[in-house]
């Protein structure tokens, strides 16, 4: 056999494929409608799945970039009386876990965040995201360094001033100089040898610009002061529960050691990849459902577009047979036109999830975690693609298959007497767009449902008044390390250095003119920060009730006025409280602390012991929601500015005028005091609250954006389903008008084979939105999961939108001449 004679089958059956593909572009063009209609409804569905998915895959599939990576764990210190107060954990603590658990972990290291100035020349100061961490941190990530190497314990012992740049900064802001080990870069004023970069993928605890050592000792360190966050690698053979159980065994020890201390003292270890993703595993999940139900409406529109085509072509593939078309040449003609439409609608899909996904990504900048790497995932697309040609392929060759086996006069009487295709598909079709609406009606539930809850959140009292308020935060740069040597001789030194350098600030900023009151806080209501935390013994009780927790706030008097916070009971803090370089002698709290902590007689006059001694509480302030509006207030004491120990704070300026006018003077102010004192964050008040319900606001506005496309596909069903019913009925509804019915009578008749298509619908909708309900709880505020107002107003939107659809064939259906209807065959 001839070389050419061998290739001859396969070329003939290339020419055969592409006569088939130039045949069904042919029918495509001679239908644009239903084309268009049905490769915009399959790139809607394939687009939605593949962005989503991608998100969904980068963030939560996405593994951690560290070596066993699955044996790191976080571990909280958590306290048995008081379950909500916990997290962080002081020096000693710290030392003890680490000494008593040394068989269970290979390394236990802690990290605390914090920032930096930096001013390279004469440019204005910065603000960098800095982290200090024990060397221990960097056996626990045991990730490489891109350059040099970690510190290690000796400079942590010996208070040396080095430094490891962040990947990011090295890059960015110093050039990604090769030779920059070994060099100084000034931090705070002073100047800090660079040991070593880290890698690219070292994005832990966050994006951190720098890494310092937390230099501090044993010795004299404050047991009281928790503010470590702990981090460990797990042993090899050494499961959680038994490094749980080894770290039981020292809590046990210190709480028989120093009941008032550590009296009900746990830990909590949890898995880093779990805990980085905790925030937002739920939420992307559904988001990843709520999509992959548009593309079962997606494709469900898809197979009643089918479904009608085929019914109109049935004349047309019966001719087709009877001119000699086999059964196969008819089915190929039918593949070609479900391949083209598949590959356009994927194609289109592809470029649409593409297009998606940056702008997902942009709509939520701070709100994945760090290591998200998130790009388009062409295997979901791949899989999409193939559910919406399966149903291509099922819907379109199944009434092919049936027509191709009719005889061509059958089918001609068929088409007079039934124009859609018989009864039986007509039932389909209905039953097809029942379940549409179900789907969409889930979805619009679970957008109803978010839509409440951030209105409710908004709602929630917050115990400030957040109206005409500007707020930004400054760093003031320090030579001097305040967590440096025995901490009562550093807290002194380094709270005096601050108190007058806090008071210049003040003084100056009430100067400028528009400004009625400020605020000075380290961490301001609503702005999300959970500052140092502390061990709190009530004097004067005894056991379970003489413990105590709560977190610090360092305030100015004139803090609870400006913020509009109320004083109910007692005093405010006043220049007679003011102790420079002292431990503070008196204090406030807040409701939540005087609720749990002293529930019976007035908490005024009594004292509480910490941070260097017992302190007397003189007045009680209204609780706050300081880490934001979903969260419940939680204990807090507050201390004088002038005792304040940290170098970040935040302003909140109250005014009359419009808060964002103070901006620029602000900035003028404060640069006048320092210039190599950098100031950010300057936002509005309402606009620090509204940027913690920011995940809430990108779900809700995903979840609308799907129910929107549902509503509109659902729509797009109904409307094609009750025209192709009245077209079917032209020579019934010819006979009504004939024999006298009115316009109202055929749209009555038509508006109700609506409605038994919609009621359906409907019903299994309310029952699926009641399961996504109990799905949705965990994200839901002052909202149930079955909110029968919610679930009231859904069911009316779908039912008008749907009741729409249909009155426009209606109102065709009525306005059709009785003896042009009678004629029509």
């Amino acid at each position: 056999m001839s070389g050419a004679a061998r290739f001859e089958p396969g070329r003939a059956m290339l020419g055969g494929a592409l006569r088939d593909l130039h045949q069904a572009l042919r029918s495509l063009r001679a239908t644009p409608g239903f084309a268009l209609v049905a490769v915009l409804t399959l790139a809607i569905g394939i687009g939605s799945v593949g962005a989503a998915y991608s998100v969904v895959a980068g963030t939560l599939l996405e593994p951690l970039p560290y070596p066993q990576a699955e044996r790191i764990v976080r571990i909280h210190r958590e306290n048995r009386e008081t379950p909500a107060f916990g997290g962080p954990v002081s020096r000693p603590l710290l030392e003890a876990w680490r000494d008593g658990t040394r068989q269970a972990f290979t390394a236990l290291g802690a990290f605390a965040g914090s920032t930096a100035n930096f001013r390279a020349g004469d440019a204005p100061a910065e603000r960098l995201a800095a982290y200090r961490v024990t060397p221990e941190f960097w056996n626990v990530m045991a990730l490489a360094p891109q350059a040099g190497r970690y510190f290690g314990a000796a400079e942590e012992a010996s208070g040396e001033a080095v430094v490891v740049l962040g990947h990011g900064f090295w890059q960015t802001r110093l050039g990604g100089r090769e030779d920059i080990v070994g060099r100084d870069v000034l931090l705070n004023g002073v100047a800090h040898r660079v040991v070593g970069v880290t890698p690219a993928a070292f994005r832990y605890p966050g994006q951190a610009d720098v890494y310092v050592p937390t230099h501090l000792p044993v010795a004299g360190a404050d047991a009281d002061s928790s503010y470590l966050s702990v981090i460990a690698r797990l042993a090899p053979g050494v499961d959680a529960a038994q490094a749980h159980a080894a770290l039981d065994l020292v809590d046990t020890r210190l709480r028989e050691a120093d009941a008032g201390r550590y009296g009900g003292l746990d830990a909590r270890l949890m898995p880093l990849g779990g805990l980085l993703v905790g925030d937002v595993r739920q939420p992307l999940l559904v988001l990843l459902g709520a999509s992959a139900l548009v593309l079962l409406i997606a494709c469900v529109n898809l197979a009643n577009l089918l479904l009608a085509r085929g019914a109109a072509r049935r004349r047309e593939l019966a001719v087709r047979a009877a001119l000699g078309a086999g059964r196969g040449r008819l089915l190929r003609l039918v593949l070609a036109e479900s391949v083209l439409i598949g590959l356009a609608g994927g194609g289109l899909g592809l470029a649409g999830a593409a297009t998606t996904v940056p702008l997902l990504l942009a709509g939520a900048p701070d709100l994945l975690p760090s290591h998200a790497a998130v790009g388009v995932d062409a295997g979901v697309v791949a899989v999409s693609l193939a559910v919406a040609l399966a149903t291509l392929l099922l819907f379109s060759l199944v009434p092919a298959l049936r027509a191709a086996g009719v005889a061509p006069a059958s089918a001609m009487n068929a088409e007079g007497r039934d124009g859609s295709g018989g009864r039986e598909r007509s039932r389909l079709r209905g039953v097809l767009v029942a379940g549409e609406i179900a789907l969409a009606l889930v979805l619009l539930t679970g957008a109803g449902l978010l839509i409440e809850s951030l209105r409710q959140v908004g709602r929630a009292e917050t115990g400030v008044n957040v109206e005409g308020v500007l707020t930004a935060s400054f760093v003031i740069p320090t030579a001097h390390d305040p967590f440096a040597g025995d901490f009562t001789e550093s807290y002194k030194r380094h709270s005096n250095l601050l108190a007058g350098r806090l008071d210049a600030v003040i003084e100056r900023v009430q100067a400028i003119p528009g400004v009625e009151a400020v605020a000075l806080s380290d961490a301001l209501p609503l702005s999300g920060i959970d500052n140092v935390s502390s061990a709190i013994q009530i004097v004067g009780a005894s056991g379970p009730a003489a413990e105590a927790g709560a977190n610090w706030r360092f305030v100015n008097p004139d803090f609870a006025r400006a913020l509009g916070i109320g004083i109910v009971a007692g005093r405010n803090l006043g220049a007679a409280d003011a102790r420079p370089g002292e431990f503070p002698a008196s204090v406030l709290v807040n409701q939540s602390f005087a609720r749990r902590f002293l529930p019976e007689g007035d908490p005024v006059g009594r004292q509480i012991t910490f941070l260097g001694g017992p302190k007397t509480i003189v007045g009680v302030l209204a609780d706050t929601r300081t880490l934001g509006y979903e969260h419940a207030p939680v204990p807090e004491v507050y201390m004088h500015h002038v005792q304040a120990i940290q170098t970040q704070f935040s302003l909140a300026l109250r005014t009359a005028a419009d808060p964002q006018a103070l901006a620029e003077p602000l900035r003028r102010a404060l640069a006048e005091i320092d210039p190599a004192m950098p100031v950010f964050g300057l936002r509005t008040l309402a606009d620090m609250g509204a940027a913690g319900l920011a995940m809430r606001a990108f779900n809700l506005r995903l979840m609308a954006a799907f129910s929107a496309i549902a509503l509109l596909l659902a729509a797009i069903g109904i409307y094609g389903v009750i025209a192709a019913a009245v077209g079917q009925r032209r020579r019934e509804i010819g006979l009504r008008q004939a024999v006298g019915a009115r316009r109202g009578d055929i749209h009555r008749l038509v508006l109700g084979s609506g409605l038994r298509l919609i009621v359906p619908g409907v019903i299994a909708g309310v029952l699926g939105a009641l399961a996504l309900g109990r799905l949705l709880a965990s994200q839901l505020y002052g909202v149930g999961s079955a909110d029968p107002a919610v679930l009231a107003a859904v069911v009316a939107v779908l039912s008008v939108v749907a009741l729409a659809a249909c009155l426009i064939p209606a109102r065709r259906a009525a306005r059709v001449a009785p003896m042009e209807a009678l004629r029509h065959d």
